[in-house]
């Protein structure tokens, strides 16, 4: 699952520079698997759910085959557009749902997005 995750991930928070770094996916990767240990079975059932269908059926979104996973970033971010457009856009809003809780947290995401203040949620990142 966190394959698919980490591609679906570096698509949600591409920005015209690209996607985010590395070592913040790797942050991202851990606290998102941290979450959902903690949230449960039904919670994990229904985001593992989501993140397969969306995987499975976005690329067929702009006429390609493979899993998001095997598409570049351009074409991932052009296969979620359109299917969170489209009639079939529920899983995907779930998977973007879980992980901006998580991804938002970050401080520096936080100040990247001008957030002043302390943190939301004050903490320190783990590496």
């Amino acid at each position: 699952m966190m394959p698919q995750l980490r591609a679906f991930s570096e698509a949600l928070f591409s920005t015209e520079a690209g996607p985010p770094s590395a070592a913040r996916m790797d942050w991202l990767m851990k606290e998102m698997e941290d979450y959902l240990q903690r949230a449960g079975p039904a919670a994990r059932f229904i985001f593992g759910l989501s993140l397969f269908v969306v995987a499975w059926l976005s690329p067929l979104f702009i006429r390609r085959f493979p899993t998001l996973r095997g598409l570049d970033v351009p074409q991932r971010v052009e296969a979620l557009t359109r299917m969170e457009e489209s009639f079939a856009s529920a899983p995907v809003l779930a998977v973007k749902a879980f992980l901006c809780v998580v991804y938002y947290e970050h401080p520096d995401v936080q100040r990247e997005i001008g957030h002043v203040g302390p943190a939301t949620f004050p903490m320190e990142v783990r590496p």
